[in-house]
Formats: C-alpha cells, sequence, structure tokens
C-alpha cells in the first residue's frame, strides 16, 4: 500500500465515523431538560374535596371539518341550552408550591383544571413531576392551545354529537357545571375507589321540544406512587329526553397542549393499540409533524375490521416522556369496548407551522336510543408518565400494552432487547446504591470486566501481528521490487508470507462490542423517566438525561453545525481527555530497525489519529445526555487502568521471549495450536485460514 493511498484510507474512515456519529444524533437527537412554562408552575392551593368553581372569561370555536369530510349542515334543527358563563373546576391535588413540596405527602398524583367548554380538561399537572430543574414547579402535561384567529381547543372535549346524521357542535358550548364532590364505588374486579368526582351537563332541543341531555362525569380516584397507576374515568350519557327513538353517535378528541421534551426536535406522536381478534395487541405510532403534512390533516388509525374481529384498544398523546392515554371500555368492565366506529390523527387547526394542536378524534358508533333510555360511553383515562415497571406490572396497562409506548423509541439502531437490558440493570444498581450516576459506573466496570478476556487477547494479537509484520517487512519488499510488473504473482507471494488477519480482527472487537451497548444506553436515558432529573450526587450534574451544562449562558451562542449553545459541558472535555489518556496507552510495538519508510509513515499517522478521534467524539457528544458521556469517560478510565495491566503482562512475556509462543529450546514435539477461548472467535480464525488457502488453490499455489 503507497503512502498516498494509506492517508487516503484514513481520512475516508474517520469521515465515515464521523458522519454515521452525526447521523444519528440527528436521527435520535439528545434529549434536553424542559422548558419551564411560566403561566403553568403554580397549582393553586384547595383544600381537597371542597366545592369550588372558578368564571373565567373564554370564548372559543369548533374547528372547522378536515378537508375531504362532508360538510356542515346550513341550518340545524337542533341547539344546545348553555350556561351562562365560562367556569373551571379543579380536580385532585390542592398544593402549594415550595421548596418543601413533597409529592409523597399528596393523595392525588395529579390536579385537573376541568373547563366547562366543551366538558373538557384545559390544564393537567403531575404532582410528581418536576417541569424543570432548578425549581419546583410541576410538570404540565396538557394545555389549552389558541390559534391566532381566536380559536381555542382543550383535551378530552366532546366535539360533537350526532343526532339521526345531524350534527350538534359542543365542543365550544358552555357546559352546566356540578362543583367536585367525594365519591366511594366498588369497582367490578372488587376494587374500591374513593375520590372526587365532577359532572357537566348539556341540553340539546329543538322546536318541538327537548331531544336529549347529555352528562359528562370524570371521577379522579386517590392512587398512591406504589401502585404505579394514574387513572381518570371519564364517562359520556347520553339521554333521551324526547317521545321518539333516535341514533345517538358521541365524537371526542384527545389530549392538546403536549410539549416538546427536547425544544430542538418534535417529539409528540399519537400513539393506537389494537386488539386482535387472537387478543394480542397490534400497536401504531404516528408523528405529529407527519399529521400536518397530510392534505387532509389526518390519518387514519383505526376502523372496526369483522374479518379478523379487531376492537380499539387505547389510542394516546404522548412525548418522550409523558402520556395521556385513553382507553375505552364496556360501561362496568376493563374490557375494550366495541362501540367505536374509527379513530384517526387530526391536526385541529390545518396549520402546518403549529403541531400543538395534533391529537385524535374517538367516534362512538350510532346507537339507538328509546325514549326515556339513556347509553353510556365509558373510558379509562391514564394521564402520566410512561413507567416501564408499571407498564409492566399494573395488570391492566400489561393486558393492553400501553409499553408499546416506551419501545417506539428504542428505534433501530440496537437490539430491544438490550434496551430493556440496560433499564433493568440500571434500575436495579439504583436500588442497591441509590445513585444513578453511580450505577452508570458500576455497569461500566461490569461490563469491562466481562470484555476483559476478549481486549486482552485483542491487545496481545495486535502487538504480535506488529512484530511480525517487522520481521517480514524486508521480504514484502523484496517481493514488491521482484513482482513490480506482475500483480497477480505478487499477491500470491503475499499470501505465502501466512499473515492471519484474524488476530488485527480481534484488536477492535471490543469496541465494537461496546456500540451497541453504548447506544442502548442511550436510548435507556431517553425512555427511561425514572431516570428524568437524577443527578450524580456530589457533583454539578443535576440530570443524567441531559447535558452537564457545568455553567449556563445568559443568551445561547450559535454555531455553525451544532446550533444554539446555552451553556459550557464539562463532561464531554473530560471523556475526550479519558479517551486520549486510554489511546496513548495502548500496546505498541517498538520501533524496528527493519521499518521501511512507508511503514514508519503509517505508524506516525497511526499515532496522530488517537488525538483526532479524541476531539472528534468530543465534538459529536457535546450535546449528548450527561449519562452517557459519564459512562463512555468511566469506561476510558476503566480502559486506561486496564490497558496499564496489558502492556505490563505483554512486557513480562517479551521479557520472557513467551510473547510469540514457547522457547525454541523447548520440545514442541507433543504441543498443539492453542485453541482460542471462544468457540465464535475460533471459527473466525478458521473462516479466515480457509479463505487463504481457497485463495491459493484458485492462483493454482498449495499452501505450505
Amino acid at each position: 500500500m503507497e503512502k498516498n493511498d494509506t492517508l487516503r484510507n484514513l481520512l475516508i474512515a474517520a469521515a465515515v465515523f464521523f458522519g454515521i456519529m452525526s447521523l444519528g444524533r440527528v436521527l435520535l437527537g439528545p434529549p434536553a431538560t424542559p422548558v419551564p412554562n411560566e403561566n403553568a408552575a403554580t397549582l393553586i392551593p384547595r383544600e381537597s374535596g371542597t366545592a369550588a368553581t372558578q368564571p373565567v372569561q373564554e370564548t372559543g370555536q369548533l374547528p372547522p371539518p378536515p378537508p375531504g369530510s362532508a360538510p356542515p349542515p346550513q341550518a340545524s334543527p337542533y341547539s344546545a341550552v348553555e350556561a351562562e358563563e365560562a367556569l373551571t373546576v379543579p380536580l385532585g391535588a390542592g398544593v402549594v408550591e415550595s421548596a418543601e413540596f413533597n409529592p409523597g405527602d399528596e393523595p392525588y398524583r395529579m390536579r385537573l383544571e376541568l373547563s366547562n367548554i366543551g366538558a373538557s380538561i384545559a390544564d393537567a399537572f403531575l404532582t410528581d413531576h418536576a417541569e424543570a430543574l432548578p425549581g419546583h414547579g410541576r410538570y404540565q402535561l396538557l394545555s389549552p392551545v389558541e390559534h391566532e384567529d381566536g380559536r381555542t381547543w382543550r383535551s378530552l372535549a366532546v366535539e360533537r354529537l350526532n343526532i339521526d346524521g345531524v350534527d350538534v357542535d359542543l365542543g365550544n358550548k358552555r357546559w352546566h357545571a356540578q362543583p367536585p364532590q367525594p365519591f366511594s364505588e366498588q369497582m367490578p374486579d372488587g376494587e374500591t375507589l374513593e375520590g372526587e368526582k365532577a359532572e357537566f351537563w348539556i341540553d340539546i332541543v329543538s322546536e318541538s321540544g327537548p331531544v336529549a341531555r347529555v352528562r359528562r362525569e370524570f371521577r379522579l380516584p386517590r392512587q398512591t406512587r406504589k401502585s404505579l397507576r394514574r387513572d381518570l374515568y371519564v364517562n359520556a350519557t347520553v339521554e333521551n329526553l324526547s317521545g321518539k327513538p333516535h341514533d345517538f353517535q358521541i365524537v371526542e378528541i384527545g389530549g392538546v397542549g403536549v410539549r416538546k421534551t427536547d425544544p430542538r426536535r418534535d417529539d409528540r406522536f399519537v400513539d393506537v393499540g389494537i386488539e386482535m381478534g387472537d387478543g394480542t395487541i397490534s400497536g401504531k405510532r404516528v408523528q405529529d409533524a407527519s399529521v400536518v403534512r397530510q392534505e387532509s390533516r389526518q390519518l387514519p388509525l383505526y376502523s372496526p375490521d369483522p374479518a379478523v374481529n379487531t376492537r380499539l384498544s387505547w389510542v394516546a398523546s404522548d412525548n418522550q416522556y409523558f402520556t395521556l392515554t385513553v382507553a375505552p371500555v364496556t360501561p362496568g368492565t376493563s374490557k375494550p369496548s366495541d362501540r367505536i366506529a374509527a379513530s384517526s390523527a387530526i391536526d385541529l387547526d390545518g396549520d402546518k407551522e403549529t403541531t400543538d394542536d395534533v391529537t385524535f378524534r374517538l367516534a362512538v358508533a350510532p346507537q339507538r336510543v328509546e325514549p326515556g333510555s339513556t347509553f353510556t360511553f365509558a373510558s379509562e383515562v391514564y394521564i402520566g408518565g410512561k413507567q416501564p415497571r408499571g407498564f409492566r406490572d399494573v395488570p391492566r396497562y400489561n393486558a393492553r400494552d400501553y409499553y408499546f409506548q416506551i419501545s417506539q423509541g428504542f428505534g433501530w439502531c440496537t437490539f430491544n432487547w438490550l434496551v430493556e437490558l440496560m433499564i433493568w440493570l440500571l434500575d436495579g444498581l439504583h436500588f442497591a446504591v441509590r445513585d444513578y450516576g453511580l450505577a452508570i459506573i458500576i455497569l461500566v466496570l461490569i461490563v469491562r470486566t466481562l470484555l476483559h478476556p476478549i481486549t486482552k487477547k485483542g491487545q496481545v494479537n495486535m502487538v504480535r501481528m506488529q512484530h511480525r509484520m517487522q520481521e517480514l517487512a524486508p521480504k514484502m519488499e523484496e517481493i514488491k521490487k521482484k513482482y513490480a510488473n506482475d500483480k497477480a504473482r505478487m499477491q500470491q507471494e503475499m499470501m505465502k508470507l501466512n499473515i492471519n488477519p484474524a488476530g488485527q480482527m480481534l484488536t477492535c472487537l471490543p469496541m465494537f462490542l461496546q456500540m451497541p451497548i453504548w447506544i442502548a444506553l442511550y436510548l435507556s436515558l431517553s425512555n427511561n423517566i425514572a431516570m428524568r432529573h437524577e443527578p450524580l450526587h456530589f457533583t454539578w450534574i443535576h440530570d443524567l438525561t441531559a447535558p452537564d451544562a457545568l455553567i449556563r449562558f445568559s443568551s445561547p451562542i450559535h454555531l455553525p453545525i451544532f446550533g444554539a449553545i446555552d451553556a459550557f459541558n464539562l463532561l464531554p472535555f473530560l471523556l475526550g481527555i479519558a479517551m486520549y489518556t486510554n489511546q496513548k496507552l495502548m500496546p505498541q510495538a517498538k520501533p524496528s530497525p527493519n521499518m521501511t519508510e512507508q511503514q514508519r509513515a503509517q505508524q506516525d499517522m497511526m499515532k496522530k489519529m488517537g488525538p483526532m478521534m479524541s476531539i472528534m467524539m468530543c465534538l459529536v457528544l457535546y450535546k449528548a445526555p450527561s449519562g452517557l458521556n459519564l459512562y463512555i469517560m468511566a469506561s476510558s478510565i476503566f480502559g486506561t487502568i486496564e490497558q496499564h495491566l496489558i502492556r505490563k503482562h505483554i512486557r513480562e512475556q517479551e521479557e520472557a521471549g513467551t510473547l510469540h509462543g514457547p522457547k525454541k529450546n523447548e520440545d514442541k514435539s507433543n504441543s498443539k495450536p492453542k485453541k482460542l477461548k471462544f468457540r465464535w472467535l475460533q471459527r473466525l480464525q478458521d473462516m479466515a485460514d480457509e479463505a487463504r488457502k481457497e485463495q491459493l488453490r484458485r492462483a493454482g499455489k498449495r499452501p505450505k
């Protein structure tokens, strides 16, 4: 290989590496600390269980139907009897934000601000999740979305009621509200629910008199953190007040105002789980950005398929860590409802520039209701964090496969089972040491220990290969000169030197084995809400799922490629130093007087690649989660110690003359070739030998 070829190949390798790392960051995007919502940082103090409503000045209009759907009739024979004023009804937690706030003291895991406009949820706060660090503001999962033309949307609103094929708009109507009251209820499975409930109702009339009354009930039970549950029970009941039967159809929308976890990318989704005929759950994910790109501003998610007897299990509006999941159920049970006619992901305002209004629509199949009779559409709603343990251990969540919403974040760059193993290991280590940062360091030590035999074998083989190449350098140079005009013969003679490439491959094997682990760890940081806002104690690292941010800038610095830099992150620089130190201690053969100028140039180039790779990793991982940087840095530090021990071992073998096998004066007549400890590595070496022999056979030569 000529000098120019060597330099070219090294530059190509560096460019490919940098391209792969950059592409990974573009596709995955590092998680960041959520941006605080100043308008929703404080919960309104209220004693739990007291009746309270608050008048507000709100206006809103029902959004027009998506393009392509049937236009509404010009005049409707029905109208809604509205309440006099718009109200909000608080439900659940009534805490005051303070430095002494302890979510364990609060019996409710959320606080809801219900609105009588559309009988909806205006705001939803999660009591046991902070908005951002530093600070004690509670995380706001749901909030109203206002369009510049004055339209407003709220979560879980009853969008409309269809009566005999005629739509009655209810999404912007003022419903009558009843103050929250305590409730106690025995569930069909024997569970007793106690908490608060709030009720809304609105009457539909025509010229001939009352037609129907629609009631909406929200029941929020007290649930402890140990229960791993975050349930809200929502019912919509239609009563026929007329003297003749009618076909009623309820249409609702899902969660709106779900914020991006990372301001630099859109990580909001609409997920759906469909129960197949055999009881399994088939999941599907739609990104909010893909919905607004549709000409119709909607994407179908579910419609019944009688051929396989499908039913809608659940549908969710979610982001990276949090979700609002609606599971339509048969009233009085937890079984999936068979009354869902369709569900779709929709862009409410039809504006391509906004995605916080993207949600889902649920349409109940038309139900024939006799005079004086009712029908009820019931749903179980999960509002909170995507908890891997909760989605696995709570029977209802597990049966519905809520875990799909987490596993969809695992990506395609590694194995799902490896990401789940990382989550399980980190959670287990955290249970023992009570520090996720320390758990990451212990995990590094475990991985390094398991890979030590392979690392040691690879480094020893590398030094042997370097010695072998130095010894063969004069012969190789002689062959090149002798057969300069016969490339085929030159290749044959080179292969006769019996240079085994398998040993060289073992050198890079430990890093290749760790790459899936690094990716799996990154994805576990991005999808395990238990690690959100978890610090490395006694350090400046306050959130392992975000950059370490030693010094925050008063205003972001915009740089090419990197974009906005809002803080000085120290950990990536420490990582680069650790990697450089590790590479400097890599075992290297002593320069041989037999080395050619070309070989010396190659060796000098390899020495320069170490600092270049360290700088490259520092830049690529500058905005990466501090947990990932902590893992790679700790791996480099432990690797430095490991390299020191391996160098000592190689030096002892060189002094004893046993690096390349037994001494010449030892009896080797009965010795057998040493097999590699791992069978698959032995097979790799055997395959390389067979390939070399096959090439010799094709050239018409028999291997010696």
